[in-house]
């Protein structure tokens, strides 16, 4: 067990679970390629709680199963589809793999550092991604939890090309009761809302909010301003993803590398009410309001 403050790490077989005080908010899924129970083609956070404890994702939706809460994938690697899972209507399909982790407390937070192989069903190595993966609960008076992702694809097999595809490369997949055709909302840094006026759209920001037990919560993802231009992709039944590759395909050379880096902010209280666009300059000056 790995501890910061009041945050400490269970480590298990096949998962990390993060806790404040004892008690479980996020767990990050190591994957597991055998048949069975616990079969799941690439990592993945679940369950994933507010500081209220209100679940804002799920870990299987109901339309377009693979939809696992929180994950990273893209549907054509060189042809290869390491987002789907294992699906027989789906060709050449492709998986990730935690190959090495590093846990280590760093200050208030906890970081998880992974190097990850994205690998064909026949056994081919397409790309080594090295994915960080930072956890500091209580954020913004207590109000959310942050998750701060880096994902570097190393073209270490030969040149990668990412394919111009809808399904890449960040995603997220709401609980039932946030998702807009039940009431909930989607806005961007732009004010965009919902589907129609968000989807594809290049914003700083795009928030996913509505009620959980009768509390309004949602999560945002966000952009780092180093990453290259990223439209969102955007459904009104309870999906969006960061997705570099929606409008053009992008090619790395041989030995080159891809790097893009967002915060996730689990919060309670939804976008009316929550200072996002603060939370997001907060986010680049390495700064956050006291946890209480």
């Amino acid at each position: 067990m790995e501890r910061s403050s009041d945050l400490d790490v269970v480590v298990e077989d096949l998962r990390w679970k993060f806790r404040w005080r004892g008690k479980l908010f996020l767990a990050y899924n190591r994957g597991s390629l055998r048949w069975g129970d616990f079969y799941k083609s690439k990592p993945d956070f679940y369950p994933v709680l507010t500081p209220s404890g209100r679940e804002v994702t799920i870990s299987s939706a109901y339309r377009y199963n693979h939809h696992h809460s929180i994950w990273i994938g893209h549907g054509n690697v060189n042809g290869v589809n390491v987002f789907h899972d294992n699906n027989p209507t789906r060709p050449n399909l492709g998986d990730i793999v935690i190959e090495h982790a590093d846990l280590a407390p760093t200050g208030d937070s906890v970081t998880l550092d992974t190097t990850n192989a994205w690998i064909g069903k026949d056994g081919r190595r397409l790309l080594t991604e090295r994915r960080l993966i930072t956890v500091t609960p209580r954020v913004h008076g207590g109000r959310a939890h942050a998750l701060d992702l880096t994902s570097e694809i190393i073209a270490s097999e030969g040149s990668v090309l990412l394919a111009k595809e809808t399904h890449a490369y960040l995603g997220v997949r709401v609980s039932d009761t946030i998702d807009v055709e039940d009431g909930g909302r989607i806005v961007n840094s732009e004010g965009d809302e919902n589907e129609a006026g968000a989807m594809g759209k290049i914003a700083r920001w795009a928030d996913y909010s509505g009620e959980v037990a009768g509390q309004p919560v949602g999560i945002t993802i966000m952009h780092h301003p180093s990453n290259p231009p990223t439209p969102f992709f955007c459904r009104d039944y309870g999906s969006f993803l960061s997705n570099v590759t929606l409008h053009e395909a992008w090619e790395i050379p041989s030995g080159g590398s891809l790097v893009q880096r967002w915060r996730l902010l689990i919060h309670d209280g939804d976008a009316r009410d929550f200072d996002l666009e603060a939370a997001y300059h907060a986010w680049l000056k390495g700064e956050s309001s006291p946890r209480r």
